[in-house]
């Protein structure tokens, strides 16, 4: 069968063998992808659009499966849901021819069609860029508890003070997501919670407060930190925001919630070959290069550790779950990331 015929065309029937090749193929991409994120995590750039073209392959056949067994395509759509997906695909591989295909509805398989072209595309576009979810306020202002990023894969070398980075933790692997502020042979001090850059303080301008209900937040329900010491649940919490400036112009803003906390005065670190230097913009709240390995910090990372530069939030959730829709923040959905 054709490439194109094989991902796109829900007009035609398959027959209950070549469906299950086609899923066997898709297992196998599933099993690889898995390996390779966990061996070598730096193809799976690579994996994921190998994977997502697999899966339209395998969605587009379970609806001629479907159509071979006299069912209409749209039971297809069941195979989107996580894990009764996998159960839908059992159900899609036993059925048995039991009446003619009525090919009645070419415009909705037209539109199928177009959509399986777009997850696609969708697919193959992984290779510049990755996604990576917020999980904690360590990056507030900028970014929220719940924020779904678009990361770019950018070489290091392209890198620049002040980018919005997602890395590799040198010790566990997770990615974790800071703001870069030393590049090899800076020199980086903190005094009374300012950045001195190779001698030069970084200026902050004040910015008012975030005010925000005193709840759980996203996904893992964490609880925010307050300047306003500790509030009960529905309370108003505060932190005092800054607008700091690089250098070289370039202003993001950060949050201050402790004066006199131990990191607002710490330093000098000397930023190694090969190595960054990263802080978190919630400065009080961020275990970041300030602090070493050891006591639960990031101590240096290595430029071989990037996965991207952050380019905007795509969607932001502030309830329980990713995909509650009505927990979404509208305000935030494609909002690009200084």
């Amino acid at each position: 069968m054709p490439l194109l015929t094989a991902l796109f065309d829900l007009h035609a029937t398959a027959t209950r063998k070549q469906a299950l090749r086609v899923f066997a193929v898709l297992v196998l991409a599933m099993f690889v992808a898995a390996l390779v994120e966990q061996l070598v995590p730096d193809f799976s750039r690579f994996a994921v659009p190998v994977l997502g073209l697999v899966y339209v392959w395998w969605w587009a056949t379970a609806v001629r499966r479907l159509h071979d067994a006299g069912r209409s395509g749209a039971w297809a759509l069941l195979l989107l849901i996580p894990v009764l997906g996998l159960l839908i695909s059992v159900i899609v591989l036993s059925l048995r021819p039991s009446r003619p295909f009525n090919d009645g509805q070419a415009g909705l398989q037209l539109a199928g069609s177009f959509g399986l072209a777009f997850l696609a595309l969708l697919a193959i576009s992984r290779l510049i860029w990755a996604p990576h979810w917020v999980p904690a306020e360590s990056m507030k202002p900028g970014l929220m508890v719940g924020d779904y990023l678009m990361v770019r894969h950018v070489p290091a070398d392209r890198l620049v003070r002040g980018d919005v980075v997602v890395f590799r933790h040198p010790a566990t692997g997770d990615a974790w997501v800071k703001r870069l502020v030393g590049l090899p042979g800076d020199v980086v001090t903190m005094q009374d919670g300012q950045v001195v850059l190779n001698d030069q303080t970084l200026p902050q301008t004040a910015a008012g407060s975030l005010r925000e209900v005193y709840a759980p937040q996203g996904p893992l329900g964490s609880l925010p930190r307050c300047v306003n010491a500790v509030v009960g649940v529905g309370a108003v919490c505060e932190k005092q925001l800054f607008v700091e400036t690089m250098p070289d112009g370039r202003a993001y803003g950060i949050a201050n919630i402790e004066q006199g906390a131990f990191s607002d005065d710490i330093g000098p670190f000397i930023v190694p070959q090969g190595q960054m230097f990263l802080l978190g913009d919630n400065r009080d709240n961020s275990a970041d290069s300030r602090f070493a390995q050891g006591a639960g910090g990031l101590g240096f990372v290595s430029m071989e550790n990037v996965i991207g530069r952050v380019s905007r939030v795509i969607f932001s959730s502030a309830g329980p779950s990713l995909w509650a829709v009505w927990d979404w923040r509208a305000d935030r959905i494609f909002r690009s990331v200084e």
